[in-house]
C-alpha cells in the first residue's frame, strides 16, 4: 500500500500545488481581460479634425448589439462614436464629406479588435456631406439601420436633417430706477384753477410783458411771492422722460427637417 508524503514533505508539496493553481488562475484572468474590454460610454469618442462639430448626425439602430461608428474623410479617420443598440443617438459632426463605417457586435474588445471574431462590418455605399446650405441652414443626416431577416446583415436608409438659424429682434423694457419724482405747484388751488380757465377761454391775454400776463404768471406758477418756498435741500425735478426700449438681435437654432 502506497502512502503520500507526510510531515515537512507534505507541506512543501501542498505549497507547490497552491502556487501552481494560483498561476493558472491569474493566467486565465489575464486572457479574459485581454479578450474583453469595458464598453465605452455612448457618444463621441474622439474628433481628430480640429474643426468645430456643428452639423447633426442621428443614427437609429436595432436592439441586440452595440455599434462602433467611424467617419472617414480625405485626411483619414476623422471621428468615432459608440452607439448602444436601440437607444437614441445623436452627435454633432464637423464640416466635410465623410464615409460612414459601422462595426456591430456584443462583446467589445477595444478599437483594434472591435467586437472580436463575430464583428459585423457595414459601410454606407456613398459618402455624406455635412455643410451649410442656403442662409443659415446646417445640413446633416438621419441614418436608420435595420437588420436583414435572413442573413443578419445591416442595411441603411438615409434622410436629410437640418438645423435652421432664425434671427429675431427682441425688445427689453428698461427698468425704472427708483420711484418717479414730480414737481409740485405752490399757491392756492382755486386761484390756479381760475387763472387756467380764464386762459383757456381767452379771457386773459398771454402777451409777454403786459399786466395781465404778469398777473397770470404770478398767480399760476412763477414769480408769486405768496407761493410757499421749498425747504433747504429739497429740489424740484423735471418730469422723467420716457425711455425707449432696448433692442437686441438674438439667433436661435432649431431642427427644421
Amino acid at each position: 500500500m502506497m502512502r503520500g508524503p507526510s510531515g515537512p514533505a507534505c507541506r512543501v508539496w501542498a505549497a507547490r500545488l497552491a502556487g501552481l493553481l494560483l498561476a493558472v488562475f491569474c493566467g486565465a484572468a489575464a486572457v479574459a481581460a485581454e479578450t474583453s474590454a469595458e464598453h465605452p460610454r455612448a457618444g463621441l469618442m474622439w474628433n481628430r479634425t480640429g474643426l468645430p462639430a456643428v452639423f447633426p448626425l442621428q443614427v437609429k439602430t436595432p436592439e441586440g448589439a452595440d455599434y462602433y461608428l467611424v467617419l472617414s474623410g480625405r485626411g483619414g479617420d476623422a471621428l468615432a462614436a459608440y452607439i448602444q443598440g436601440g437607444a437614441f443617438f445623436k452627435v454633432l459632426v464637423p464640416p466635410g464629406r465623410y464615409q460612414l463605417r459601422f462595426a456591430s457586435g456584443s462583446d467589445w474588445q477595444g478599437e483594434d479588435k472591435l467586437f472580436g471574431p463575430d464583428t459585423v462590418v457595414f459601410e454606407l455605399p456613398e459618402a455624406l456631406d455635412f455643410a451649410v446650405r442656403g442662409a443659415g441652414i446646417k445640413a446633416g443626416h438621419l441614418v436608420s439601420l435595420t437588420r436583414e431577416p435572413r442573413s443578419g446583415g445591416l442595411r441603411a436608409e438615409v434622410k436629410g436633417q437640418f438645423v435652421c438659424q432664425i434671427a429675431g429682434l427682441e425688445e427689453v423694457q428698461p427698468q425704472r430706477v427708483g420711484p418717479p419724482r414730480w414737481f409740485t405747484l405752490g399757491g392756492d388751488l382755486h386761484a390756479r384753477g381760475v387763472v387756467h380757465l380764464s386762459w383757456r377761454l381767452g379771457l386773459i391775454g398771454v402777451a409777454p410783458g403786459t399786466p395781465d400776463a404778469l398777473r397770470q404768471r404770478s398767480g399760476f406758477v412763477l414769480g408769486n411771492p405768496n407761493l410757499p418756498r421749498h425747504k433747504p435741500g429739497q429740489t424740484s425735478t423735471a418730469l422723467p422722460q420716457p425711455q425707449s426700449p432696448v433692442r437686441s438681435f438674438s439667433v436661435r437654432s432649431l431642427y427644421c427637417g
